[in-house]
């Protein structure tokens, strides 16, 4: 027997759910005021980020198009109003080509790339240098962050205790 649609994009949505990711990411299924669809799905932290998707524009008519793509971790797909079934479909097999277990979760992190993450985000909150002051850490002539008096390098420093190279 096979599986219609919905039931192929639900067991894709259930096997990402892990008590985090449905909390941040999902799948949002609107309508479009020209009139039509629109399907975003997240990609984030699935077995699909990061994976090649080739564009689809296809605008038979003024009232028959369908444009589908991936962009910033997001597969996004509108079409006209006769084509959610469509986008719903390319979205499906595009998923089911790119794994041999498509509904398999992406493996854990390491708690070494956890922690690069973790340092990535924290260095790219700490913002650029503005001065006019600068830094505290003796023989430094950089200038301070916002709400530190230390350069960036030696704010990420103290904080974590590891240099940034």
């Amino acid at each position: 027997m096979k599986n219609n649609i919905i039931s192929e994009l639900q067991r894709w949505y259930a096997s990402n759910c892990d008590g985090e990711w449905e909390e941040e990411c999902g799948i949002k299924i609107e309508t479009l005021d020209n009139p039509g669809w629109s399907v975003i799905i997240d990609l984030n932290e699935t077995n699909l980020e990061g994976r090649i998707f080739d564009e689809i524009n296809n605008h038979e008519y003024e009232d028959s198009w369908l444009d589908c793509r991936v962009e910033d971790k997001t597969f996004k797909g509108f079409g006209d109003p006769s084509k959610l079934e469509a986008i719903l479909q390319i979205f499906i097999d595009w998923a089911k080509s790119q794994n041999e277990d498509w509904l398999r979760p992406p493996p854990p992190l390491s708690e070494e790339e956890q922690k690069k993450i973790e340092n990535d985000n924290f260095w790219n909150a700490l913002g650029d240098e503005i001065g006019p002051e600068l830094c505290k850490h003796e023989n430094c002539n950089r200038k301070r962050i916002q709400h530190s008096v230390m350069c960036k390098q030696h704010h990420f420093e103290m904080i974590t205790g590891q240099k940034r190279i």
